[in-house]
């Protein structure tokens, strides 16, 4: 335990007034008589309280000294983490002349937080849609009817000839992983579609987009796959190599792929969530919709997919191949056009903040906190002139003319040197300005889909489509917690040994933000997860998790960016002969559904809507999630005792009638395929597993004693026939992707009399 501190003077008030009385009385016997209320005693109480004012600063001092003491270790205070994305630009969709390109800097805002755009972006009023050449098997095409010897004969093909028959492919963006795994070339087909109001413009419209800069959103999938999960000293995360093609159409009716110069690319070649800009030709005449291609002869040989609506497939501007020759699986979250990078913070320009004293050591102050140190440029007037100068970690060594300063991105403070081994100091009336910084962060920037709707000062031409989540973002690190950390710093002082330091040392990483680090010692991973051993000595593994604001599609899955920037962090740190390991827990799909009574009937859908809420926050994997608030725990059992007790805590439920887990598994074809639970059942997880909420349904049934199906049974068992219904996107037997009336496509090579 601690050893206790003692106050330096624990007296109060009445201890002081008691204490002055007893010596008013020995040294004043005759005041010893004087009645309540004489001024006498006024003096008394006002010298008392006088007192212990100066007792209460005294007691301060000892505290006032830790502080001073961690500030003299340099150990700042953290800043906010800004959360990082797209969003995308269109322009009008009932004019012809394409509007101003939008600056980097331009300010976005989504309710109370503002967004700042790190690079320009030319709006058009293009859409995307993503196609592949999809192969076919021989079971595909026996369940549409067909037979290869039906291809065959259909396209009159020669004997020893047979036919590799494939169909055109849309992907519904931002609902399903794009993927090239099994298609006919390894290649996603983009449709740039333009609007139906110009659909008679298109020769106008296409010398529009001559030498025009397009910027594609890219996020990666990587964190959804399995053999992703681990990283490890022999994976390096490099930028992957994309491959751009213009299709152009020659006059003799040919198709040529024309590569497309990448101006500039942040997402690693889709490694991560970024923007990929390409420069279009000038030569209008090389763009081609490819629209005047025989239907049955549609991606065929170099030709691309028809898009599925055939009013679209006329409206297509030009077409652009994307494929990877180092990864011909490909798998991609989301593609769009249009996009630009966003972060989550403000950005001030030209700011004057104050002028130089000539003193050592001088000190101005941002009139922003949480300062994005990177995006800092500030500039001291030296002979009439502006001059840049260059933040330090640490300004001590630096040349007396060196034109350095420390920036203390939490407080916004800026330091500058003493003009003799810590850099120059500003000459007096110097003007010093900030060309531009950008401040702010935090958790309130994760935002879903859907939140950015608003450009400040923006153009009425101009529609904000944002499609794709923000993630990343951390709130800054409060007085408490940095005082916490602290000692933990000098206790595994940047060096991983125990459990505790894994752990400590990856939650304060300055490189990527982690919501939640679990450390198994002996975790040792196999080619896949399931094939871990345990116990094995000297290996560490560390299960992590981005921050995020978690609901239903925005589970906090870490990216193989994210895994390898705390493996690199961590690994320095290690001592020799760790075998160390950095892993995304095996997420398994789940859903809900709850049948309840409810108290009040007029606030029925709030009740139901609070105890999905509530449900949803109590499976999540970050905190307040799980029993004790930090996030369910890795490996739990999920029962629908448990879920059912969280539903009935909620103050508008009167009871909880029914309740159903499903689990997603295979079907007799080995493909996955949701079931329900049985009464008795839970959802069993492995030691790296986390429950992953696809689906919830909570819905009113009858009041309990009402005599209704919804009412449980005498013994507080639900009754057997009472079944929740499946949650939207849920069917039994079914995949999220094969439910419903499902419609195959018609196949590339269609038997048409």
């Amino acid at each position: 335990m601690p050893l206790p501190v003692p106050n330096l003077d624990d007296r109060r008030f009445d201890d002081l007034v008691a204490e002055a009385r007893t010596r008013l009385a020995g040294h004043l016997p005759e005041l010893t008589q004087i009645a309540p209320g004489d001024p006498v005693h006024a003096f008394v109480d006002l010298f008392a309280w006088l007192t212990e004012t100066i007792i209460y600063r005294a007691n301060l001092i000892p505290e006032r000294q830790r502080k001073v003491f961690l500030n003299l270790l340099q150990i700042p205070v953290r800043p906010a983490v800004p959360a990082t994305g797209f969003v995308a630009i269109d322009a009008s969709p009932n004019s012809l002349t394409l509007p101003d390109y939008l600056p980097a800097g331009s300010q976005l805002r989504a309710g109370k937080v503002t967004l700042s755009t790190s690079n320009e972006v030319q709006p058009t009023c293009l859409s995307l849609s993503v196609l592949i050449k999809e192969l076919l098997s021989p079971g595909d095409l026996e369940a549409m009817g067909m037979t290869l010897q039906d291809l065959h004969e259909q396209y009159g093909l020669r004997a020893g000839e047979m036919p590799k028959p494939f169909r055109a492919r849309q992907f519904s963006l931002g609902q399903e992983t794009l993927s090239i795994g099994h298609t006919l070339d390894q290649s996603f087909y983009l449709a740039c579609i333009a609007p139906k109001p110009l659909s008679d413009q298109m020769t106008a419209l296409r010398s529009s987009f001559s030498g025009l800069r397009l910027n594609v959103g890219i996020a990666p999938a990587d964190s959804l796959q399995e053999e992703d999960f681990i990283v490890d000293s022999e994976s390096t995360l490099y930028p992957r190599h994309l491959v751009w093609e213009l299709m152009s159409e020659t006059p003799d009716g040919k198709t040529r792929f024309l590569p497309l110069e990448v101006i500039r690319d942040s997402s690693m070649g889709g490694r991560k969530t970024g923007v990929v800009t390409l420069r279009l030709p000038a030569n209008p005449d090389l763009f081609s919709g490819f629209a005047n291609a025989d239907p049955m002869f549609n991606g065929t040989s170099s030709l691309p997919p028809a898009p599925e609506d055939d009013e679209a497939a006329e409206r297509v501007a030009f077409w652009v191949r994307l494929r990877s020759p180092d990864e011909p699986d490909l798998k991609l979250a989301y593609l769009t056009i249009n996009a630009v990078d966003v972060v989550a913070q403000g950005q001030r320009n030209d700011l004057l903040i104050g002028t130089g004293t000539g003193l050592p050591e001088q000190v101005l102050q941002l009139p922003d906190t949480d300062i994005d140190a990177a995006s800092l440029e500030l500039q001291v007037e030296e002979n009439g002139a502006w001059s840049t100068w260059r933040g330090m970690d640490f300004t001590s060594g630096q040349s007396e003319d060196a034109r350095v300063y420390r920036l203390d991105a939490a407080s916004g403070l800026v330091y500058f040197g003493d003009g003799l081994d810590s850099g120059f100091r500003p000459p007096k009336g110097a003007r010093v300005r900030v060309a531009s910084y950008r401040s702010g962060g935090g958790n309130s920037g994760n935002l879903p889909a859907g939140k950015i709707k608003e450009i400040v000062d923006g153009s009425s031409r101009l529609r904000v489509r944002h499609e794709w989540p923000l993630s990343g973002g951390r709130d800054a690190e409060s007085l408490a917690q940095a005082e916490s950390r602290i000692p933990q710093f000098l206790t595994h002082r940047n060096r991983a040994v125990t459990a505790t330091d894994f752990q400590a040392l990856c939650l304060n990483n300055p490189v990527s933000p982690v919501a939640r680090a679990e450390v198994k010692e002996g975790f040792l991973p196999g080619a896949t997860l399931a094939a871990a051993q345990r116990d094995v000595p000297g290996a560490i593994s560390i299960f992590v998790l981005p921050p995020t604001e978690v609901s239903i599609n925005n589970w906090p899955r870490p990216t193989r960016g994210l895994l390898k920037d705390v493996f690199n962090y961590l690994i320095n740190r290690c001592m020799v002969g760790t075998e160390l390991y950095v892993l995304s827990p095996q997420f398994v799909p789940m859903a809900v559904s709850i049948l309840v009574s409810v108290r009040d009937p007029s606030t029925e859908r709030e009740t139901l809507n609070e105890v999905a809420e509530t449900v949803t926050q109590y499976l999540s994997p970050l905190a307040p999630g799980g029993s004790k608030g930090t996030g369910w725990p890795v490996g739990a059992t999920v029962r629908a005792n448990e879920l059912m007790t969280q539903a009935a805590r909620i103050p508008g439920v009167l009871s909880v009638n029914a309740i159903s887990i499903f689990a997603q598994g295979t079907n007799d074809e080995g493909k996955p395929a949701w079931r329900r639970l049985t009464a008795n059942e839970s959802l069993m997880l492995d030691d790296f597993q986390l429950p992953e909420l696809a689906g919830i349904y909570v819905g009113a049934s009858g009041s309990a004693g009402d005599g209704s199906p919804g009412s449980p049974n005498g013994h507080g068992s639900i009754a057997n026939h009472l079944l929740p219904p499946f949650p939207q996107g849920i069917r039994d037997g079914l995949t999220g992707d094969d439910q419903g009336d499902y419609e195959i496509a018609i196949p590339v090579v269609p038997d048409v009399c």
